[in-house]
């Protein structure tokens, strides 16, 4: 009994706290700067909360048709339970899920497959380490490399410095090489032994176990479709004539319509404390936009780094720094007002590859601890519970988030010099 509450103390009661707090600082920066809560909540971004709720409830409907069990089990399989090409499949899968889709809930679902396939072969601690940090930090990288794709993206998409397309079309390819180049880091890095009989069997074993796993192509199809156009959208509808969060809307209507027709039982469930830290930090980024504070940090930048790719660099630092250690959310929020600013000033030609750099950013600092990733904790807790023989916290990650932070500004900042 005493564990529960001791969980829930350190876990939900904490984080509600927290929410609370964050409000309540907001409303008294306010409060105390004779600043109406009601002008600062015209410039409040709705939208983003919108498009977060609608795309995870859009998962479910996704996951509900069995493909991304479907997918881990072909996926395990092929790997035939060598370590290096589970970390390539996997790590891939994690990457085009995290960019259409909320990852949180697709790593949920392809957990318990990945578990019983390590379960399945002789892993080592070094192997577990480097697998799910791989993951962790894949995650991070697919949900920047769309404008859906995580809520920084969100909050860049619709803060105006870029549209849809321009973003796709720049962070799809930058976010891929980055990916590959991690993989290919600790791929390389992980030892093989020899494959024998009992691993292939075993992974024999694990695909006959989840053979009766069926994708509902009857209904996945129509997703597809529902979800391209609601891309297409994105893409060349003018956001002044149909703003995102509507055309998320109605792709969600109808979505759920095919899928109640085909006979679904639709769950729409979701984090909602995820939903409030997240509405909590914009509120309070509205409060001190609406302030000369962030006005005068970039006034300051602006006047002290004349070089526009150094400005931009520097901004980049301190925005990852930010978001390794407050996580992404907060810092995507709190750092947005900066970034509009400047690419309304200094950086005003070049804003398309601004909001790929404020990105990559946030996505490298994402990887730096255990806290600073979305999916971060929870991963970790699924792999503690599923006793595969070795723990995966935050000391375990510590070494390997601060090369994956490494591998990441490296490659952004490199990207940045060549194009900007």
């Amino acid at each position: 009994m005493s564990t529960k509450k001791e969980s829930f103390f350190g876990g939900n009661l904490f984080s509600f706290l927290l929410i609370a707090g964050v409000f309540v600082l907001a409303a008294g920066i306010a409060i105390t700067m004779n600043i109406p809560i009601q002008t600062v909540m015209k410039d409040y971004q709705y939208n983003v909360l919108v498009i977060l709720i609608i795309m995870e409830l859009f998962t479910n409907l996704i996951v509900d048709t069995g493909v991304m069990q479907y997918i881990a089990t072909k996926l395990a399989k092929k790997s035939k339970g060598n370590k290096r090409q589970i970390t390539i499949l996997f790590g891939t899968l994690m990457f085009f899920i995290s960019a259409f889709l909320n990852n949180i809930t697709a790593v949920m679902v392809i957990l318990p497959v990945i578990f019983v396939l390590l379960k399945a072969i002789d892993i080592d601690k070094r192997f577990v380490y480097i697998f799910f940090s791989v993951i962790l930090a894949i995650s991070n990288t697919g949900g920047a490399s769309s404008p859906i794709g995580d809520f920084p993206a969100i909050v860049i998409m619709t803060s105006g410095i870029t549209d849809f397309i321009n973003y796709l079309f720049r962070a799809m390819p930058v976010f891929i090489i980055t990916s590959v180049a991690l993989v290919a880091f600790w791929v390389f890095r992980i030892k093989e032994k020899k494959s024998d009989a009992t691993q292939e069997l075993a992974v024999e074993l694990l695909h006959s176990q989840h053979k009766h796993i069926r994708i509902d192509a009857g209904t996945l199809i129509p997703l597809c479709v529902i979800l391209l156009s609601m891309f297409l959208a994105w893409s060349f509808v003018p956001q002044e004539v149909v703003p995102p969060e509507i055309v998320a809307t109605l792709g969600y209507v109808i979505a759920t319509c095919v899928s109640a027709k085909r006979g679904k039982n639709i769950k729409q469930t979701m984090d909602f404390k995820a939903v409030l830290t997240i509405a909590a930090f914009l509120f309070l980024a509205c409060v001190v936009s609406s302030t000369s504070f962030l006005g005068n940090i970039a006034a300051i930048l602006q006047s002290n780094i004349t070089d526009p790719k150094t400005l931009l660099i520097v901004i980049m630092l301190i925005t990852s720094v930010m978001s390794g250690l407050f996580s992404a959310g907060p810092a995507a929020a709190a750092m947005m007002p900066i970034i509009v600013n400047l690419c309304q000033n200094s950086l005003a030609g070049q804003t398309h590859w601004v909001a790929i750099a404020y990105a990559a950013a946030i996505c490298a600092g994402s990887s730096l601890f255990m806290w600073s990733a979305t999916a971060g904790f929870i991963l970790s807790s699924k792999v503690i519970n599923a006793e595969i023989g070795h723990k995966w916290g935050i000391g375990e990650y510590f070494k390997y988030g601060i090369i994956n932070y490494f591998i990441q500004m490296v490659i952004a900042i490199c990207i940045i010099l060549i194009v900007v």
